[in-house]
């Protein structure tokens, strides 16, 4: 059982994805079936179809069969667009770009608490740990974003306790109108921002909390926000690189940007 052989196997399938002669959630062809047509041991095509697997392409369920995975991903608003709210804001931006796409529980778990900064937040946040003890203090709010019952997408923002204790930012509510309206109430202006978006495979925890098959890894955008050199918060987002796909936009986009995006799937060919 050469690589080769495999990889034929594998690339026959990936080759028959792109052409779309199979749809998300249809069955492929057995193994027998395979080995028959492309000439190779069922041994190879389990290969080679385990292959697709671990690429995310494919689920094979045990005494089922193989089935093609979903990879229609949704937009995910990366900054605020033209027709469209920030993702930031769930009610106002995320909630309703995932019903227009067709999904219809769309639901959000906030979670609020109060820790000392981790070195990564420090840094992202140009704080120097080991001042004065409140000063190392960071709220934390995480938001869980849920789909059809399974988690989708998680989102956590750190602020410096000196910007959000005793405030709205501590409330474990949703923040309808959004942290950048809440910032303002407070005297403070999110003048700019930077973000990094990379990708990384995720431990076994995340795995399982998103429910992901093999070879799928997550995408994680990075985001701090300033008012002048001062930084407000460091907000992270993690989510599954098979269900979402990264929108930013520049210049002057027209209305019907967000309609135009939504349509591109970055997995055809």
């Amino acid at each position: 059982m050469s690589t080769s052989r495999k990889t034929v196997v594998a690339d026959h399938l990936r080759e028959a994805l792109a052409r779309g002669e199979y749809g998300p959630g249809e069955r492929l062809p057995g193994e027998e079936e395979l080995a028959e047509q492309l000439d190779v041991s069922r041994a190879t095509a389990r290969l080679g179809m385990r292959i697709l697997q671990d690429e995310g392409r494919i689920a094979i369920r045990a005494g089922r069969g193989a089935f093609v995975a979903d990879h229609r991903p949704i937009v995910h608003l990366a900054t605020p667009v033209t027709g469209g709210g920030d993702s930031e804001r769930f009610k106002a931006g995320y909630q309703p770009h995932l019903r227009e796409s067709g999904y219809h529980q769309v639901q959000e778990k906030v979670k609020v608490s109060l820790d000392t900064m981790r070195p990564k937040v420090a840094k992202r946040l140009r704080h120097e740990v080991g001042e004065a003890a409140r000063g190392d203090l960071v709220v934390i709010r995480s938001s869980d974003r849920f789909v059809e019952g399974g988690l989708w997408q998680s989102q956590v923002t750190y602020f410096p306790y000196d910007i959000a204790g005793n405030t709205p930012l501590m409330s474990p509510e949703p923040l309808e109108e959004g942290v950048t309206a809440v910032l303002r109430s407070l005297g403070l202006r999110e003048e700019w921002n930077w973000d990094i978006v990379g990708a990384r495979m995720p431990s076994q925890s995340e795995a399982d909390s998103f429910g992901l098959g093999p070879g799928i890894p997550l995408l994680v955008q990075e985001r701090v926000v300033y008012e002048g050199e001062r930084p407000l918060r460091f907000t992270e987002t993690v989510m599954p690189a098979n269900r979402h796909q990264l929108l930013y936009s520049g210049g002057e986009a027209p209305e019907e940007l967000l309609v135009l995006a939504s349509d591109v799937n970055i997995f055809e060919r």
